[in-house]
């Protein structure tokens, strides 16, 4: 009869036991919730306090000025920095090129601004038709010796000193103009309008002194011949 007891005892026990368990279970998954809940409420806290940090940094009294342009007060006084949307593109561009490009260039490089660098030789001549202006020459002091004609005032020429030549350095300027290939008004010369020219480096003399060692060879070869010929007309003398 005890033992009988105890079974029937210690069945009723089994399903308390088990219900135990499963409300451990629950509790465990219902702190996980809990846990994921407010990890992602301070996600959500944090990604708002920092997007109202971003808005209070980029906030700023923006105005509109009487020419169209919009102008931001953010952390300036008197700013100047304004955008007018009205502004149409400016497509202009200075291209800092070479004489021996502007030699071999193609259809592009017309009409374009170009500012290149060379040595003044040669003569300025004189525009009949504008006195005013006047032509100039530039050739590359890179090595490769390429020429350019330059189209400028006579004011902005003011500026050489000295046109190279034989024992002559010319002046270096750089210009800036507009490029043409073949220029309409001037019967399809080749060359650069110049609006600007700065000064480079002055020219200079320098006549190259006399120097006897290049004569020698010259001279070895003139006494050569001289007595060769002496000596062929010693040996028709004694022919005769």
């Amino acid at each position: 009869m005890l033992r009988w007891w105890e079974r029937r005892a210690g069945r009723q026990a089994l399903p308390g036991a088990g219900d135990r368990a499963g409300a451990g279970a629950a509790a465990a998954q219902g702190s996980r919730a809990c846990a994921r809940s407010l990890a992602g409420r301070l996600a959500a806290c944090s990604l708002g306090a920092l997007m109202c940090c971003a808005l209070a940094g980029c906030s700023g009294q923006v105005t509109t000025d009487e020419a169209g342009g919009i102008s931001s007060d953010t952390g300036a006084e008197n700013s100047q920095n304004l955008l007018n949307p009205t502004q149409l593109p400016d497509s202009s561009f200075i291209y800092d090129a070479s004489i021996i490009d502007l030699q071999n260039a193609d259809s592009y490089m017309e009409g374009q601004t170009v500012q290149v660098t060379g040595e003044v030789i040669g003569d300025r001549i004189e525009d009949d038709l504008r006195p005013d202006y006047c032509w100039i020459t530039l050739q590359a002091n890179d090595g490769t010796y390429a020429e350019v004609a330059v189209y400028l005032p006579k004011s902005l020429s003011a500026v050489i000193d000295t046109y190279g030549a034989y024992g002559k350095r010319g002046t270096t300027l750089q210009v800036r103009g507009t490029f043409s290939m073949a220029c309409t008004d001037h019967d399809g010369v080749t060359g650069i309008h110049a609006d600007h020219a700065s000064l480079v480096s002055r020219g200079a003399v320098s006549m190259p002194e006399f120097s006897i060692g290049r004569f020698l060879p010259g001279l070895i070869l003139v006494i050569i011949g001289a007595a060769l010929t002496i000596w062929y007309r010693y040996l028709s003398e004694r022919r005769r």
